[in-house]
């Protein structure tokens, strides 16, 4: 087990540091390059939220910002990673099967091409896996590392929101996660316990507003809602896909919009992504009448109309964006530099496309095919750790492990009416989540703790 512990610490750092050197300063689509023209403009000029923008910005912005960014974010990942392999084997318990399992789960080449991507969603799966982690193991720790782990919990789960806005689904479920750790550190009555863990919630709120205010004060928001503008754009996608998954004979007079246009949207549509039909002239033209509560009639009455086009529309969106068939359409991942040659100029890049880059466009041409990015995969692994979280009497101690798997669930599903494109990022927190859960199910059968019964009961005498 020794040799085990020493080459999972020498060879973990090496596989980290050769992963930002290719990546270094990161892959960058035209989110990306826009997210770090904001950092430095100190205005958002998309309607995503600024939240990422602003971390950019506490980076140092331009390539600097972004290089130190894939810096942390690798450490972070695999930090994650490393955590878990060695807490899960102690003496007596050095399963090789299980180990081996756990270690093919970590090495899955996704995260190497993520860990160097500049996309919202990428902090996103740092930020909760981070959280998850440090949640799971401390029932391990004691005086200072324990409370610096709560506040470094603490810290990632409040962030969740503001990255983005389905955020909530894993914050909320994490926070009641880190009140019940911190609650059930101590033994007191119960109404104290209550307390105790209702602070941990009013901090954890606390925590999310005043990092709200620190990056509204570093990159300002557009003035319109994102929330709003995205809904907007939902509801237009589901208004081309009734169109195009109507009955032959359905003229589709509900929608209220022209031949060409409709005739646009049913040959155009495609499962995959809005983006197929977002730059048709006809459809946009359409799409721009839609004005006020003008545009809530209009979807609404396509769905009253024929509610199988509707459900058929969003199985199929769903479908694609779980990666069931072919992913032609879909993004795997990200290589190379690309976006607004004005964006690129100001925060000093180019354009361009290296060796380094050209050779990850290879790997992953070379795994598409391959479960690495169908989230139909990730979706087993959380399901199948969450049926032995859930199954498994483990009391208390299980709290955080089942709260992740309730958070990445309710995450995933979120998807299901809302998803737009089947680009493979989307849903990437729930892959790392649902992998890191894997790994903590294969390594610690017997509960987050997992020590001997004289461990066992040296804690609750420590509680006492």
């Amino acid at each position: 087990m020794g040799t085990y512990r020493t080459s999972l610490l020498i060879v973990a750092p090496i596989v980290a540091t050769i992963l930002v050197a290719i990546h270094a300063p990161g892959q960058m689509s035209v989110d990306s390059v826009t997210a770090l023209y904001e950092s430095l403009a100190g205005q958002a000029v998309g309607w995503g939220p600024p939240f990422f923008a602003a971390v950019l910005a506490w980076l140092g912005g331009g390539s600097l910002g972004a290089a130190i960014f894939v810096a942390l974010n690798t450490l972070a990942t695999y930090g994650a990673f490393v955590a878990l392999l060695l807490a899960g084997v102690e003496p007596g318990r050095f399963m090789r099967w299980r180990v081996l399992a756990a270690l093919v789960l970590a090495v899955n080449p996704l995260f190497m091409f993520y860990v160097g991507i500049l996309w919202k969603d990428v902090l996103l799966a740092t930020c909760a896996a981070s959280a998850i982690v440090l949640l799971l193991l401390l029932p391990r720790w004691r005086g200072v590392p324990f409370w610096l782990s709560v506040l470094c919990a603490t810290i990632c789960i409040a962030a969740l929101p503001l990255i983005r806005q389905q955020g909530v689904l894993l914050s909320v479920p994490l926070a009641l996660a880190s009140a019940w750790s911190v609650a059930s550190r101590f033994a007191l009555t119960r109404p104290f316990r209550m307390a105790i863990a209702a602070g941990v919630l009013v901090l954890t709120g606390m925590a999310s507003g005043l990092l709200a205010k620190a990056a509204a004060s570093r990159v300002a928001p557009l003035p319109a809602s994102p929330v709003s503008v995205g809904i907007a754009t939902i509801q237009v996608y589901d208004i081309i896909g009734m169109v195009a998954y109507a009955r032959p004979d359905d003229a589709a007079a509900w929608t209220e919009a022209d031949k060409v246009a409709i005739r646009r949207m049913q040959v155009g549509y495609s499962p995959e992504r809005i983006d197929t039909l977002w730059r048709d002239e006809a459809v946009r033209g359409y799409s721009d009448s839609l004005t006020g509560g003008r545009l809530q009639a209009v979807w609404w009455a396509g769905i009253k109309h024929d509610p199988m086009a509707y459900l058929t529309h969003r199985g199929q969106a769903f479908a694609a964006l779980m990666g069931v068939g072919g992913v032609i359409g879909c993004v795997p991942a990200y290589w190379g530099v690309a976006g607004d040659s004005r964006q690129l100029a100001a925060v000093g890049l180019t354009e361009e496309m290296d060796p380094r880059d050209r050779m990850l466009g290879r790997l992953a041409g070379w795994l598409a095919p391959s479960p690495v990015f169908r989230h139909w995969w990730y979706a087993g692994l959380l399901l199948v750790a969450g049926v032995f979280l859930f199954c498994k009497n483990e009391g208390g101690e299980a709290f955080a492990a089942r709260a992740s798997a309730v958070g990445a669930g309710s995450y995933l599903l979120s998807f299901l009416p809302t998803t737009i494109a089947c680009d493979v990022r989307y849903l990437y927190p729930v892959a790392l989540i649902a992998t890191l859960l894997c790994i903590h199910t294969l390594l610690r059968p017997r509960g987050l703790v997992g020590a001997a019964p004289s461990a066992r009961a040296s804690m609750g005498a420590d509680n006492d």
